[in-house]
């Protein structure tokens, strides 16, 4: 029981992420003020110098939330895994994989500024991503218990990863209606964890249950090293936090690529390709588990009726042949490429020919990545009446359900400052910032000078 609570309880730990937006700020387009827009199109230009530092912004996004997980009754609140939520009830609220990620960018400077028909800028940023993938099988089994089935929980995954971005732009006006523009990046890895489950089934049966696992872990640290112990297995309880840092851990490149189009007067067409690129990871901790065990002695037992010192018990004659299959083999270190997430950008303004100050406009955000693949689409109505403020409303509907957003940006001085939230609809729990529902949270919150 212990067991599928500490189980119950991980798969909610997604649903508590609070998130601040990821590097592609598409309400950026609608807010003249807004110094930064070279972020989501390279080809966007500013007339003047531009120095912004400390923005911090990240994102998280997962396709279940808790009331996957909880239940109303005439009792009150209880787990999915009360005897009064059938089985359909609950495993029909989840997906066959389901998963949480989050990127993470802290910008430590940005300095742009022109030259004639062109735009420069240069960067650095302390960048990553994470997220972890859970696949249905695995809440069936908790549910279901050991009936005679076959439970696949192969793909279960985790990663993690930080490093760090230096990026150089370059953008040109080919004519008043068109420009373009590049950026490069150079990627230095700091740290980075995949642990990932290629094989891990149960196969359980009147006679006998039949456990197999393919599991590969790497870690690379500068700052820490598991030792091997003399069986050649890796654990945290060898983990030397005593080491040197001896540089990077990975390196890697990335491009932006973009264009921007005014056929019309007042109308703004914008197309970009952000992070085009991979890290080559070097993992100084690689280590694999590998095997298959088949017990008996357990059969008709139901997780329900499993208490810790029956499983002690029952488990007693395999277990050393079960810790074996489990433990991490330490293997030749690794090196892997890692594609880091790629998006692409589609938006369309358009400036009211009797107001100027309005303008309407539709964006297209499309997001590629390992564990997931995200994408929506979303309107924009937006006002910015004069060179101190502006403000755009936006709603529309993506991967996770419906979505809306509002975002101002206002100067003061020479300084300009940016706020801005976005959200799915469905609620949080109270007193909490647990997300009910499938749920992509966003925010962004940025200050720039006018040099």
């Amino acid at each position: 029981m212990k067991l599928r609570k500490y189980i119950l309880a991980l798969a909610l730990i997604p649903a508590a992420s609070f998130s601040l937006c990821a590097q592609s700020f598409q309400q950026g387009l609608f807010l003249d003020c807004y110094r930064l827009g070279y972020r989501y199109n390279p080809a966007i230009q500013n007339e003047g110098k531009v120095l912004s530092v400390g923005e911090w912004d990240n994102q998280t996004r997962n396709n279940f939330g808790a009331a996957s997980f909880l239940y109303p009754r005439e009792e009150g609140l209880v787990t999915a895994l009360h005897s009064s939520v059938s089985a359909d009830e609950f495993l029909g609220s989840l997906q066959d994989r389901n998963y949480f990620t989050g990127d993470i960018n802290f910008n430590l400077f940005s300095y742009g500024w022109r030259k004639d028909a062109a735009y420069h800028t240069i960067e650095a940023s302390v960048r990553g991503s994470y997220g972890m993938t859970l696949p249905k099988e695995l809440f069936s089994l908790l549910k279901l218990g050991t009936t005679s089935q076959v439970f696949d929980m192969s793909n279960l995954k985790v990663s993690g990863n930080a490093y760090a971005e230096i990026a150089y732009g370059y953008s040109r006006k080919i004519s008043d209606a068109f420009s373009v523009g590049a950026r490069a990046k150079l990627l230095v890895g700091v740290e980075a964890l995949n642990y990932n489950f290629s094989r891990l089934q149960l196969q359980t049966s009147e006679e006998s249950y039949k456990l197999g696992l393919t599991a590969d872990l790497d870690l690379t640290s500068r700052w820490s090293k598991i030792r091997p112990d003399e069986n050649g297995t890796l654990s945290l309880l060898n983990l030397s936090s005593k080491e040197r840092w001896r540089g990077p851990s990975g390196a890697g490149l990335a491009l932006d690529l973009g264009v921007v189009l005014t056929p019309v007067e007042g109308l703004t067409l914008s197309a970009s390709l952000l992070d085009f690129g991979c890290i080559l990871w070097y993992y100084g901790n690689a280590g694999r588990s590998d095997g298959t065990v088949t017990f008996t002695g357990v059969k008709d037992l139901s997780l329900e009726q499993i208490q810790n010192k029956d499983l002690l018990s029952q488990f007693n004659g395999i277990k050393n042949e079960l810790l074996e299959s489990l433990s991490v083999k330490s293997v030749e270190k690794r090196i892997t490429p890692e594609m880091v997430p790629m998006t692409v950008n589609l938006a369309a303004k358009y400036e009211m020919p009797f107001y100027r100050a309005l303008s309407i406009g539709a964006t297209g955000n499309f997001i590629f990545r390992g564990l997931m693949s995200y994408r929506e689409v979303r309107g924009h109505l937006a006002w910015n009446p004069g060179k101190y403020i502006g403000i755009t409303a936006d709603g529309g509907y993506g991967t996770l359900g419906a979505v809306y957003g509002l975002a101002m940006n206002a100067k003061i001085g020479n300084f300009r400052i940016t706020a801005a939230m976005s959200n799915g609809f469905g609620g949080t729990m109270a007193y909490s910032s647990l997300p009910l529902k499938a749920n992509n949270k966003v925010a962004t919150i940025g200050l720039t000078y006018d040099l």
